[in-house]
């Protein structure tokens, strides 16, 4: 049994927006994941089983308020994690 949850899904490809990554100033692997335990420990987790539920979720993202919750939250991590970086910027490496 597979269980995933639509929510990561979503803000895994929504990280990639010309929005989010107009904040983003580092564009490593830990910065991005930093970015993503970020936002979704503060959107809600929805959790599904089946593909057919993913899509119902899915179809119920596609609600602007939805979206603009995912997005607003991806940009405040991004701009959380470019003021405290966790990788090699504190030594001047710029990745």
């Amino acid at each position: 049994m597979t269980v995933y949850n639509v929510t990561e899904r979503l803000a895994k490809e929504m990280i990639a927006s010309p929005e989010v990554q107009g904040v983003v100033q580092c564009s490593c692997a830990q910065c991005l994941d930093d970015i993503l335990a970020i936002a979704l420990n503060h959107l809600p987790a929805r959790y599904v089983s089946t593909d057919q539920g993913g899509t119902y979720v899915k179809a119920d993202y596609m609600h602007p308020q939805w979206q603009s919750d995912v997005l607003a939250e991806l940009i405040r991590a991004a701009e959380v994690v470019g003021r405290q970086p966790h990788h090699g910027l504190l030594t001047g490496e710029r990745v």
